[in-house]
């Protein structure tokens, strides 16, 4: 048996060494296949994920808000929280009041100024974030109207109590974000509790969520059937723009790599008809001297093989380096290398070499030795 295996594989880099040149060609069709798929496949795998995570900086696709007229309790926030889980990337809830400032009406908010800025990536503050309950960060317009700048004290009352609570509070920042927070004065949930006498009422949680639309609207079917007072909602402007980027790219992808693989197969068969069609008196001489269809079928069998491990092991390692160069020069995005796309482009290159070699392998191996010895 050992003695069987050395002379099949003898036979078989034997035939490599004798058309090194077709085996060449043919490695390189192969590997071209296999390239694309590994790289295309990763590219269609991490791309989308990290574009998905990019978003994320577009603000929250998921919102909590009361059912009423009231505001959410502490109480709500922790259902909240427990409905959406380890799905929640960030979470920031949200508390409006209006407060006085030299008898001019001003619209605050409070909130967790680090959780807000985790959801709101895209807040730009000129100064500090607030770091004390006495700091407060001033949306651009109300600063250009009363014309705050950082480090001024600013006197701010509560107008609903008779005795009026009131604060100076210190400008630690100009909050620009080009959308409604310009418009407001935004200060920590402690801060504004001065204001309120110590109620958390919140008038909406932010979620930013790591999941497509399917995830997004089972959480909102969770939270609406608890009839806990409140209800949730899904920020379509935002989860519709990364589900449908998503998917663009990666059906684009795919595409394009079935169309390569088509590509790939044409040109194995046709490389390897010829090499066939060369071997056709050595195969007719093997006949003659005993060898039967099987036998043949066999030794072309682990020619493909071998022929595939090399052309996908080239392949491989050549699509890794396609996916990172299109995922950092393309995407701005940094390549997540899943090894799984080693073994399945090895099984890959394999399968497209033995489908390429089937069809002349079992024409070859029923040829009549008289025909083609006798010089027809």
């Amino acid at each position: 048996m050992n003695n069987q295996r050395r002379m099949y594989l003898r036979m078989i880099t034997q035939s490599f060494w004798h058309r090194l040149s077709r085996v060449i060609i043919a490695s390189l069709s192969i590997a071209v296949g296999a390239a694309t798929l590994s790289g295309l496949g990763l590219v269609a795998y991490t791309v989308p994920a990290q574009m998905t995570k990019e978003l994320r900086s577009y603000g929250a696709n998921f919102v909590v808000l009361p059912d009423g007229s009231q505001g959410l309790s502490d109480e709500q926030l922790s259902a909240a929280d427990a409905v959406v889980g380890a799905a929640a990337l960030n979470r920031a809830p949200y508390q409006y009041a209006n407060l006085l400032y030299n008898q001019q009406a001003l619209t605050v908010m409070g909130t967790i100024l680090d959780d807000a800025l985790a959801v709101r990536p895209y807040w730009e503050i000129d100064g500090e974030l607030p770091s004390g309950a006495d700091e407060i960060l001033i949306g651009e317009n109300v600063a250009q109207l009363y014309r705050f700048q950082v480090g001024q004290k600013v006197g701010l009352t509560e107008p609903t109590k008779a005795d009026g609570t009131a604060k100076q509070l210190t400008v630690s920042g100009i909050l620009r974000t080009g959308g409604a927070e310009d418009d407001l004065v935004v200060m920590s949930l402690d801060t504004l509790k001065e204001f309120t006498g110590g109620v958390s009422e919140y008038d909406i949680i932010e979620y930013s969520v790591d999941g497509d639309g399917a995830t997004l609207n089972s959480l909102v079917s969770e939270i609406n059937d608890q009839d806990a007072g409140m209800e949730a909602e899904v920020v379509r402007r935002i989860s519709q723009t990364e589900t449908g980027i998503a998917h663009t790219l990666q059906t684009l992808i795919w595409i394009v790599s079935i169309i390569i693989c088509l590509l790939t197969l044409i040109s194995i068969t046709a490389t390897l008809n010829a090499v066939v069609s060369e071997r056709a008196r050595e195969i007719g001489l093997k006949k003659a001297l005993g060898a039967v269809a099987k036998d043949v079928m066999s030794e072309f069998v682990g020619e493909s093989i071998l022929l595939g491990l090399i052309g996908g092991a080239v392949g491989v390692a050549a699509g890794i380096w396609i996916a990172n160069f299109i995922s950092t020069k393309a995407f701005a995005v940094q390549l997540d290398v899943n090894w799984w796309v080693v073994p399945i482009t090895l099984i890959f290159s394999v399968i497209i070499a033995l489908v390429g070699s089937l069809v002349p392998a079992r024409r070859i191996s029923r040829i009549n030795p008289v025909d083609v010895l006798g010089g027809e």
